[in-house]
């Protein structure tokens, strides 16, 4: 009877893991690991986006890293045809290759788990990280080389998130 019951244990848990998979299998990229990449300064060079870095750099969360919140190009090369790679993906690293992408405040909501019925309904980004101008991203074609003239393959202009993360936006 006890080996009946591992059993179907066994079987019964099986299944939910067949069940649930599919679902998390579409949030789930593979890519290269967060060691294998640039430091944040030097992200922010190539990708002509030393004004992020600097705010960054100057907030509460200037030990964290770019890849802390957002998917690298080469984790979506799987999943998204070029043109449709962004910076603005948002996820982490779970290691062994294993990007996991989130929707909504799940990215903030790893080390701030205490602040999601706060202000239930809004993205924390709309409060913390106000919108102020432009950011020309640039793509190069050879990284070894600096974003400049025959090595530029695309510019991508994105509204620029604030990276200081006001704690209280409304009174700063």
């Amino acid at each position: 009877m006890k080996r009946f019951f591992i059993i179907a244990s066994i079987i019964a848990l099986t299944a939910i893991a067949f069940e649930i998979s599919p679902a998390l299998a579409d949030n789930v990229l593979k890519g290269p690991a967060p060691e294998t990449f640039p430091a944040p300064e030097n992200c922010a060079k190539c990708h002509n986006v030393s004004k992020i870095y600097d705010e960054l750099s100057q907030s509460s969360h200037d030990s964290m890293s770019c890849l802390e919140c957002h998917v690298p190009g080469a984790a979506q090369q799987d999943k998204y045809k070029a043109d449709e790679r962004t910076f603005c993906r948002l996820g982490y690293y779970d290691g062994h290759e294993k990007w996991i992408e989130t929707a909504g405040n799940d990215v903030c909501l790893r080390c701030h788990e205490d602040r999601e019925l706060e202000f239930e309904g809004k993205n924390c980004w709309e409060c913390h990280m106000p919108v102020i101008g432009v950011d020309d991203f640039v793509l190069v074609k050879d990284k070894k080389l600096p974003p400049t003239g025959d090595n530029i393959k695309a510019h991508k202009e994105f509204p620029h998130s604030s990276h200081v993360f006001k704690v209280h936006p409304e009174t700063d």
